[in-house]
């Protein structure tokens, strides 16, 4: 982004929302702002609500999320959708991968697409649309978030993710060398366990490395949602 359009602080709080397609209050303090008290940084993000550069939306009461403002999507041309509320399944993704990018013990960041265009190249395009993360040591993850489903649904979805890139051998040699995995995010360290069980007769657990993570704030935003 063209920082020349915005105040250097607002357009890190652009950047930030661009990039992982939300934001909150708690990941803009941790990330942008850190050491500001939660009130310092609701008043900024009230503040880049009334010029237009963030919406708020409700999270899970009281906890908002931000999308992009008007003034934002109209000064960098970008379409309308990235101001608007996400959906049932995109914002417990989004959310999800969030936290997990910015709340980990290792740093990581997500990809945004141009990121994920320029870093795998050699990647299909419809294979892009799920969440990826790159580490500090620059493993690649491909984030799958658990919506609810039994552990056999999320084990088979998790499998035909891995074999549909395991497919591409670009992929494969990350896969082989540690360099990429696959996390799933779920609710509870149970799920997780169940999951895990599920996943143990999958023939992709032999050829990339699955790791799964508990995103405990996932279940209220699932409960939300039903």
């Amino acid at each position: 982004m063209n920082e020349k359009h915005f105040r250097p602080r607002d357009a890190e709080f652009v950047n930030f929302t661009i990039r992982y397609r939300l934001g909150t209050n708690k990941a803009y303090g941790a990330q942008l702002l850190p050491g500001r008290s939660p009130n310092a940084v609701a008043k900024v993000t009230a503040r880049l609500c009334s010029i237009g550069l963030l919406t708020r939306y409700t999270l899970v009461p009281p906890e908002n999320y931000f999308r992009l403002g008007a003034k934002a999507i109209r000064t960098l041309g970008l379409s309308p959708r990235n101001t608007e509320a996400l959906g049932p399944q995109s914002l417990p993704v989004d959310y999800a991968t969030l936290i997990y990018a910015t709340q980990s013990e290792t740093p990581k960041r997500r990809l945004s697409p141009l990121d994920l265009a320029e870093y795998t190249p050699w990647m299909p395009e419809e294979l892009r649309v799920s969440p990826y993360c790159v580490a500090t040591d620059g493993r690649l993850d491909l984030v799958r978030v658990d919506l609810g489903g039994s552990p056999q649904h999320v084990a088979r979805k998790v499998a035909a993710a891995a074999f549909q890139r395991l497919n591409i051998p670009e992929l494969a040699d990350l896969a082989a060398s540690s360099k990429f995995q696959i996390v799933v995010l779920t609710t509870s360290a149970q799920k997780a366990h169940y999951i895990a069980k599920a996943l143990e007769t999958a023939d992709c657990v032999n050829s990339v490395r699955i790791h799964l993570a508990v995103i405990p704030q996932l279940s209220l935003l699932l409960l939300r949602n039903n």
